[in-house]
């Protein structure tokens, strides 16, 4: 798992371009005709037990690319005027640019983002025919 360190140390290799790449390619998406990624956690807060909710356990290499991803993705989406934006808070599409961009980890250890996945499926569900 990446610490914390070796997270910071690969934001400072990042290219913003990139990240706003991104976040045009999702300006671009049409949400009535496809899905968007998100990140679902759900934890049922009115249950009397004392569990909590635990991600998946392939996600718990993705957590702290995932928390930086947030950061700079919400740093952008902020310099947006509201309108941009859809008065939505920054918050809001960052996560959904996050959960584009670190879909899954691959067996590399690499993130896989979320259209190379849906790319894959539909590929896949073609072979098949």
């Amino acid at each position: 798992m990446k610490t914390m360190e070796d997270v910071l140390s690969m934001l400072k290799e990042q290219d913003l371009e990139s990240y706003k790449a991104l976040m045009a390619y999702c300006d671009t998406r049409v949400t009535a005709d496809e899905g968007i990624p998100a990140i679902i956690g759900l934890d049922d807060l009115t249950a009397t037990w004392n569990t909590t909710y635990e991600g998946a356990k392939d996600d718990e290499k993705l957590h702290m690319m995932m928390a930086a991803g947030a950061m700079i993705f919400a740093s952008l989406y902020e310099q947006k005027t509201p309108e941009e934006l859809g008065h939505y808070p920054g918050i809001a599409p960052a996560m959904s640019a996050v959960a584009e961009m670190f879909f899954r980890m691959d067996e590399n250890g690499e993130a896989v983002p979320y259209r190379d996945v849906v790319g894959q499926f539909i590929k896949e569900q073609g072979d098949k025919k």
